[in-house]
């Protein structure tokens, strides 16, 4: 069987550019690139604009995406277009730093209204020092795909210090790609967001699903503009 073509967008959702998050999602996309027919983006949230939900209502109430516009629009138009994606962000506070949050509370229209990332496979990733509250973050990622009816297949991790060694903390020379281990899971799970949306979009391809007045959002309503969401613009 021929492979079939994808596409998987990365979402690096850091505040520093070019630092251990955007180097890991650099390795994660070439280890998916490595594969045939496979086309990566990455998209790194260091520089983007993207306002916090005011919770306004707004995109309920008028059946359209989010009225203000910024880089949230044209990321989620990025994540509607792509076949497979990969989150990954670094551990703040035992979870996930404001910027995923901030950038899929904007795209709620879709939870509710039109279900766009639907059955998109999500691998995710976090970067640490210590080690402590991976879990909790890595729970948090998944729970935003979920909240989208999204499929995480996959989870990595991987710490910038020499505390992955069990030494005392200090700064890896080249950061979380010094992390063998931590490396080699977060490849493993490149390599899966391949393999289930390859056959997640052969099964799609081929008609595979439910019909779509059984097709309903994590409330359990249906979605009245299924893959519809037809506002939302580049900025």
């Amino acid at each position: 069987m021929e492979s079939v073509p994808v596409k998987i967008v990365g979402i690096s959702a850091t505040g520093i550019k070019d630092g251990n998050c955007d180097k890991v999602m650099e390795d994660a996309l070439k280890t998916a690139a490595s594969f045939d027919d496979v086309d990566t983006e990455m998209i790194t949230l260091a520089d983007k604009d993207i306002m916090v939900c005011k919770h306004c209502q707004w995109c309920i109430e008028n059946r359209k995406p989010c009225k203000y516009k910024d880089d949230a629009n044209w990321i989620i138009r990025k994540m509607i277009e792509a076949d497979g994606l990969i989150w990954g962000t670094p551990v703040w506070t035992h979870t996930i730093p404001p910027w995923m949050i901030n950038l899929m509370s904007r795209a709620r229209y879709m939870v509710f209204l039109s279900g766009e990332l639907r059955d998109k496979v999500l691998g995710t990733y976090v970067v640490s020092w210590f080690g402590v509250g991976e879990e909790m973050a890595l729970m948090t990622l998944e729970a935003l795909g979920h909240n989208y009816l999204m499929l995480p297949v996959f989870r990595g991790w991987a710490r910038v210090s020499t505390a992955a060694f069990g030494q005392r903390p200090d700064y890896l020379e080249n950061g979380a790609l010094d992390d063998t281990a931590g490396m080699l899971r977060i490849r493993t799970m490149a390599k899966r967001v391949v393999e289930i949306t390859r056959k997640m979009k052969f099964a799609t391809d081929a008609g595979v699903g439910l019909p779509k007045e059984e097709i309903r959002s994590i409330t359990c309503g249906r979605f009245p503009f299924w893959g519809k969401a037809q506002d939302i613009e580049s900025s």
